[in-house]
């Protein structure tokens, strides 16, 4: 039935039919080197994870804070065999973790690229200085018999204490005492206080008639993909800046910032009621220091792989394109190609997105884009050349293709406009192809006699 209608056995017809199946074909390897584009993708990933991990990964900050141990007692009553009620006093010793008052950190940021194999991963070195008050009391507490401020210690918290380079500084000053001397220790004793979990702590003996404790501290860290803060303090201030463009703030928003193309600065000021937890708690309470923070991640936009998987999903309009273009020289000279030569100009179009896969892995992505474009515009622009006998048509072939690739390394290098370029793109060249065909009129062919 399908075959007795006019429009079914028209060549031009048949030829777009045609094109509409090479179309869907391509799929095929188009789908083939966007599954080796993610491959490769996490096999990049995995690479740097693994050099964050000898590295260092993404560091939270958390500290300093004041633990003061503390005894407390219970009273247990209990009934005798004979009816007796006894008591029973047990003690226990806990303690107690004390906020600061105020908490100034200033935190800077000095990226390098640390490569493995073919892959490099982008990691920073970190400068931490600060100061934190400590306001002392006479503290409260259910059934306390003593406090032991002589006992006590200073804890700061790092998500990895592998990657702390260097403490440059880290001083302690109550009223009326010496500066105590730096005597730090690894590990904060405080395996269940999250954000205070990891990191290093330092012994302090305070006196009990002591109101005020100062810190001050200046550390070196390593660490990767970004840094958080959690704003531990009363009143919290921090300046973080970095020689990075591109950052992605994420938890708590900065209340001011600056981002130009040789780097970042931004800052916070956060206050203790925009938390859930108090600034005097026990050990024993379950308490989340982790719940908000402060945090800023080195984003880089568009990695090559992200950009190849972007030009892929174009891939498809690139070879219809291509092959209407074709239709359209073959219609105006009246001479017909095979479909052999579609399909060779086919695969030369789908060869770009794995030469481009390859050469980005080795070389910048504008240099290995120049490289793989340029295979694909020389051989089928020579290509049609020879085909049609024309050296005109294939300068235009040429130009054509030199268009659609300028086109596309725009829009892979834009980050917001993308699709907005993408969607200019289709409507242009349907005009442009309602153009070119304006004067093309189909002529009726015979109707066959049964």
């Amino acid at each position: 039935m399908l075959s007795r209608l006019p429009l079914a056995n028209s060549p031009l017809s048949k030829k777009l039919i045609f094109i509409a199946i090479l179309t869907l074909v391509a799929m095929i390897p188009l789908g083939l080197i966007e599954s080796l584009t993610s491959d490769r993708q996490h096999l990049y990933h995995g690479v740097v994870n693994e050099i964050g991990r000898s590295w260092g990964e993404q560091q939270t900050i958390a500290g300093p804070a004041l633990v003061i141990p503390y005894t407390y007692e219970v009273v247990q009553e209990s009934i005798s065999d004979t009816g007796k009620m006894t008591k029973a006093r047990h003690t226990y010793d806990s303690e107690l973790v004390v906020l600061p008052e105020q908490l100034n950190l200033a935190v800077s940021l000095k990226h390098s690229f640390l490569s493995r194999g073919i892959f490099r991963s982008l990691v920073y070195k970190s400068q931490v200085t600060g100061s934190a008050q400590f306001r002392l009391e006479a503290y409260t507490l259910p059934n306390l018999v003593s406090l032991h401020p002589d006992q006590a210690r200073l804890v700061f918290g790092i998500s990895a204490n592998q990657a702390i380079d260097k403490i440059n500084r880290f001083t302690a000053k109550a009223d009326q005492q010496a500066a105590t001397p730096q005597r730090l220790m690894p590990g904060t004793r405080l395996e269940q206080l999250r954000g205070l979990d990891r990191g290093f702590h330092q012994p302090i003996a305070l006196r009990p008639e002591s109101k005020q404790l100062t810190v001050n501290f200046d550390i070196s860290l390593r660490g990767s993909q970004g840094i958080s803060v959690l704003p531990i303090g009363q009143q919290t201030e921090v300046t973080l800046s970095a020689d990075w463009p591109h950052p992605s703030f994420h938890g708590l928003l900065p209340t001011e910032r600056q981002i130009t193309a040789q780097g970042f600065s931004a800052q916070w000021d956060v206050s203790h009621l925009t938390r859930n937890y108090p600034q005097v708690f026990t050990k024993i309470q379950e308490v989340n220091l982790q719940e908000i923070a402060a945090q800023a991640t080195l984003f880089e936009p568009v990695t090559h792989y992200g950009k190849i998987e972007r030009a892929v999903k174009y891939g498809l309009l690139f070879i219809m394109l291509t092959s209407i273009m074709l239709l359209i020289f073959e219609l105006g000279q009246q001479q017909v190609l095979s479909s052999i030569q579609y399909l060779l100009v086919a695969s030369a179009m789908a060869l770009f997105y794995l030469l481009l896969l390859s050469l980005s892995e080795h070389i910048s992505f504008g240099y290995a884009y120049l490289l793989a474009a340029s295979v694909p515009l020389v051989s089928v622009s020579a290509y049609i050349a020879s085909v049609t006998a024309s050296r005109r048509r294939g300068i235009f072939m040429a130009i054509m293709l030199l268009a659609l690739y300028s086109v596309l390394y725009s829009i892979l290098k834009l980050e917001d406009y993308a699709l907005l370029m993408g969607s200019g793109l289709l409507m242009m060249v349907l005009l442009i192809l309602m153009y070119l065909t304006r004067h093309r009129v189909e002529a009726p062919s015979t109707p066959q006699q049964d």
